[in-house]
């Protein structure tokens, strides 16, 4: 009977952003993104703290390959 349900650690994008500082738009980015783990509650997202949380332990390894990928040859 030792077995226990570990429970999500969630929250609001309001409080997702309040805690690192950042803008509920750039929070719903990563969600819509598919970069962090969240779930529709109503009208409501709630936000996976914890994905969020190792998604800025780990980085993103897309970013500089999106910025590389982002240049464009200007036509002279």
């Amino acid at each position: 009977m030792g077995d226990s349900i570990r429970y999500p650690n969630m929250g609001t994008v309001a409080k997702a952003a309040e805690i690192y500082g950042l803008s509920p738009a750039y929070i719903r980015r990563l969600c819509k993104q598919g970069k962090i783990r969240y779930v529709n509650a109503g009208h409501r997202w709630l936000v996976n703290l914890d994905s969020l949380a190792r998604y800025f332990e780990q980085g993103d390894p897309a970013d500089g390959e999106e910025a590389a990928q982002g240049i464009r040859r200007v036509a002279r």
